[in-house]
């Protein structure tokens, strides 16, 4: 081990230990994230130890903040003290074990290193910050005398300087990092979804097609250790407390994980990419997602304020519509964006985003959808966009759109437009309120003019299938007519669908507003299509 280097093992109960190095001349441990050894749980003023390098005399490490509350080697840690490697630090369930701290040599080093990740993995078990480190420092001659060791920690060649200036460590460079193995896919624009099943499968998504990669991680410790530093840069947790993580990242693109043993192969992990293209009404025509009818069908619905959801299976493109649409909002209306984690780009200049916030491993500090939704309506909304119905949420953004919150948006799980309305209702049901059915019935009835169904076709292809409008009511059952449909046709050579969007004959109850208020409708013609 080269003695230009701080070497620490951190252990906690139910986790595999980490060892982590760094040449820096002070190293900070402690419970806020801007330690170079940051421990959970993150808490405003934590306790923090700092380890002092000398050039002539040996490591010392005291108190910054909180004495007394790491204790080294058992005793509570107020006072200054020399460190040597073998020495304990801990706080709360953490033992930090001293490997080697640069400066005179001591018997009781704790052999257990050599048996620890070497430099090849270290990259996946380092914090990002301290990455840079990961790179050994020259042996001395053996000839020569030892020389200064603040020189070694400090020196850099011109090649290393030259390509951390080029190279500097923002946006998601953290992420490629840690996923180096799938590094490639993450940068490739034609992959939408990267996927890790346990440290040895991956799959990804291009163009809609699952496909198999031969690509594997070193281990299961170092897929978790990803995962953790990426729960890390979103202040959140990704530990047996916490098995499992909701994260996004700086481009917006969204991480799910989960970790055994719930998840039996080994941590599972969903990295959703974000497009960089903003996608809009002529992409969705372009793409055959839509035609110019059913576009300007959606453009009369949202500029009258008519109350939607989007529904769909997962990965059917439900948060890519609802961006869309989106863009149809006028832009004089203030628009609250409600959402688990921050995936909608509205452009409108007039737009307050909320993300809801995970408790931390005391079960304190949750911020859910309802609280969100609660402090939004005392904010003067003129339009609502919740990312997803979930749970309890639903009744209160049902009340919302009930008392004059018109042109409210969000998505749901549903396979069908029918299907999303009894799913309304039984998530309302999870609001812990107590309504008879037929009272709820009427309250969904009322709330939701129009139902987007989007699904993800065989081929790979995403589509809206169907507009439907709700029409109310009649003897406690929905009525729902169609309005637009996509309608298949075959298939060509490559297997792709064939098919095209047609008018269904039913011509929605608001198009007369729309024509009261001057709307352009001459390319709108609701008879039905063969």
């Amino acid at each position: 081990m080269n003695d230009a280097y701080t070497s620490l093992k951190l252990e906690r109960p139910n986790q595999k230990p980490r060892v982590f190095r760094f040449d820096d001349d002070e190293v900070r441990i402690g419970f806020t994230p801007a330690c170079h050894l940051a421990l959970e749980p993150f808490e405003e003023g934590g306790a923090e130890a700092v380890i002092k390098l000398s050039d002539s005399e040996p490591a010392r490490v005291s108190a910054s903040y909180a004495p007394g509350e790491f204790a080294l080697n058992g005793a509570p840690l107020t006072d200054e003290t020399t460190l040597n490697p073998g020495d304990v630090p801990a706080a709360n369930s953490c033992r930090i074990i001293v490997q080697s701290v640069p400066g005179p040599p001591a018997a009781n080093v704790d052999s257990e290193f050599e048996e620890m990740p070497t430099v090849a993995s270290a990259e996946y078990v380092e914090s990002p910050k301290d990455a840079s480190a990961k790179a050994a420092a020259p042996t001395p001659s053996e000839s020569s005398p030892k020389k200064d060791t603040q020189e070694k920690r400090q020196a850099k060649s011109p090649e290393k300087k030259a390509k951390q200036a080029e190279s500097p460590k923002t946006g998601l460079d953290f992420l490629y990092l840690f996923f180096k193995p799938v590094e490639e896919h993450l940068k490739d624009p034609a992959v939408s979804e990267v996927m890790v099943n346990g440290p040895d499968q991956i799959y990804i998504e291009r163009k809609g097609r699952l496909i198999s990669c031969p690509e594997k991680f070193l281990s299961e410790q170092a897929l978790q250790a990803a995962v953790m530093n990426v729960a890390r840069s979103v202040n959140r947790f990704f530990n047996q407390d916490n098995p499992r993580l909701d994260a996004r990242l700086p481009d917006g693109s969204r991480v799910h994980a989960v970790m055994p043993p719930m998840s039996r192969k080994g941590t599972t992990v969903a990295i959703r990419k974000f497009s960089s293209e903003k996608l809009t009404l002529d992409r969705l025509i372009e793409f055959g997602s839509l035609t110019d009818k059913a576009a300007k069908l959606l453009d009369v619905v949202v500029t009258l304020g008519k109350n939607l959801i989007v529904s769909g299976a997962t990965s059917s493109g439900k948060t890519s519509v609802l961006n869309v649409l989106s863009t149809l909002i006028p832009e004089n209306d203030r628009i609250l964006v409600l959402e688990d984690a921050s995936e909608l780009q509205l452009q409108q200049p007039h737009v307050v985003s909320y993300e809801t916030r995970k408790p931390d491993e005391y079960g304190k500090g949750e911020v859910s959808i309802r609280d969100l939704l609660h402090s939004a309506l005392r904010l003067r909304p003129d339009r609502l966009v919740v990312g997803e119905i979930r749970g309890g949420e639903a009744l209160d953004l049902l009340q919302a759109m009930n008392t004059g919150h018109e042109g409210s948006m969000s998505t749901i799980h549903a396979n069908s437009p029918r299907d999303s309305l009894f799913r309304l209702e039984t998530c309302a049901l999870f609001s812990g309120i107590d309504l008879p059915l037929s009272a709820l019935r009427e309250q969904v009835a009322s709330a939701v003019q129009i139902v987007l169904q989007t699904a993800r076709l065989h081929d790979g292809t995403r589509k809206i299938i169907a507009v439907t409008e709700v029409l109310g009511l009649e003897n406690g059952n929905y009525v729902v007519e169609d309005i637009l449909r996509f309608q298949e046709e075959g298939v060509d050579k490559e297997g792709r669908i064939q098919g095209r969007h047609v008018f269904t004959g039913h011509e929605p109850e608001f198009i007369k507003l729309a024509r009261k208020r001057g709307l352009e409708m001459a390319d709108l013609n609701f008879a039905k299509e063969d």
